[in-house]
């Protein structure tokens, strides 16, 4: 059973991983509703059973159980383009006519979700639910020539939580859950054109550039929680607040290598994932349209480096600074109940990169702007579906990326977009 549970929870991750929707590797898409008007009002609005995942308190304006599932799917496009450059002479010359150009370096992905919410009585509900709230893929070609930066690195971050939630009063509910995390990761770098300067010293060929320098790779889990509180003015207006903590994923590789060191041994890496919270506002001025906001805060000033040492004596198996810093998001939507089975939305939302000056080949984080369209068809009174559409633009972005015992760098040129495409399924029984 513990061996289907994991193939389980492995295969549903390994559709979730994203690139420029969201800052760093933090994925936004938790509901395909919330899609349509860029996540705006996340923290007030109940749409769907999908609050679980946003503001556990919503959880009491529900008067019958109600499940949603369904997912987007991310299209998204990250092209590289870079040059080499040292302080060494000799190796300026031998890099002169190689560049470090690469396009797609984000491969599309599918994001999934599915959450239940069951009211007990008018006062206490209980939900759970399965999003995804962090994801990173990015694919460089093997023979890439700045493997050592690039290479291929994985994140998959599968969140289980189970909520509850209290109508403190007749305006105000409070909402509290429980989060374990099941993340999956993989971090190689390649020769590149290092193998051209030691075969350029050696003076004769003795490394390929798809040879594997650095490779990290574990499964584990990680615990947190989180909490909401939401204040109804009355049936129009609602103001709505949710915090999730900090998560650390402690991860240990029995057969972490480093061809530099010559060794292939148990290491062990932390990674510290971001506390976050978020304050939301739902106005309904007529009877058939409402408008939402949304201000997002996350606290990536956690993520300052990624390093793992070696059990044994301590040494670096792998370290890369990060200099990550906390980023807000701020979204403004509207919505527009078009006849009685019909509500249509959009949204805007401006989403600030976390990377600070110190963007990297492997982590192409950017300024994002997003444009969302989104609609609700009320199949049954029961049954409804859900679809939306976003575009980001990401900030063109250039930079300049190194690493300790390498002997060279590379200014990037950065360009990202990408194309959301959400379906959801909702059904009150």
């Amino acid at each position: 059973m513990k061996k289907f549970n994991q193939s389980l929870l492995a295969t549903a991750m390994f559709l979730a991983a994203g690139g420029v929707n969201a800052a760093a590797f933090q994925l936004a898409e938790v509901s395909t509703s919330g899609l349509g008007r860029a996540y705006a009002g996340e923290a007030a609005i109940a749409d769907n059973a999908s609050v679980v995942a946003t503001n556990p308190a919503l959880m009491t304006l529900f008067k019958r159980p109600e499940i949603s599932f369904g997912g987007v799917y991310v299209d998204a496009k990250v092209d590289l383009s870079g040059q080499f450059t040292s302080d060494n002479p000799r190796i300026n010359a031998a890099l002169a006519s190689r560049n470090a150009n690469q396009d797609n370096v984000v491969p599309s992905a599918f994001v999934p979700n599915a959450y239940f919410i069951y009211p007990i009585n008018e006062k206490f509900s209980v939900g759970g639910g399965m999003n995804v709230p962090f994801g990173l893929k990015t694919e460089f070609d093997s023979d890439y020539s700045a493997g050592v930066l690039g290479g291929k690195t994985d994140l998959t971050a599968i969140n289980l939580n189970l909520s509850g939630a209290y109508r403190i009063s007749e305006g105000l509910s409070f909402g509290l859950g429980i989060n374990a995390l099941y993340t999956k990761a993989k971090l190689e770098r390649t020769n590149g054109v290092l193998a051209d300067l030691t075969n350029l010293q050696a003076g004769r060929k003795v490394s390929d550039r798809s040879d594997v320098v650095t490779r990290l790779q574990d499964n584990e889990w990680g615990f947190g929680w989180n909490a909401g509180l939401v204040y109804e003015f009355n049936e129009r207006n609602r103001l709505g607040v949710a915090y999730h903590s900090p998560i650390t994923v402690n991860y240990k590789d029995n057969t972490a290598f480093n061809r530099i060191l010559g060794r292939t041994d148990t290491a062990e890496l932390d990674l510290d994932l971001p506390g976050y919270w978020e304050i939301s506002g739902y106005h309904k001025v007529t009877d058939k349209f409402a408008f939402h906001y949304s201000y997002k805060y996350t606290d990536w000033k956690r993520f300052k480096e990624l390093k793992a040492n070696y059990n044994s004596d301590g040494a670096e198996a792998l370290r890369k600074p990060e200099y990550f810093r906390g980023n807000s998001r701020i979204a403004l939507g509207v919505s527009y109940d078009a006849t009685d089975k019909l509500t249509l939305r959009t949204g805007i939302a401006y989403d600030e990169t976390a990377a600070n000056q110190h963007h990297s080949a492997s982590i192409p984080d950017t300024d994002r702007t997003w444009y969302s369209l989104g609609a609700t068809y009320k199949v049954t009174p029961d049954l409804s579906i859900d679809v939306a559409y976003a575009h980001l633009k990401g900030k063109k972005i250039t930079f300049k990326e190194s690493q300790e015992n390498i002997p060279f760098a590379v200014n990037y040129t950065s360009k990202s977009s990408a194309n959301l495409y959400g379906l959801n399924v909702n059904y009150a029984f």
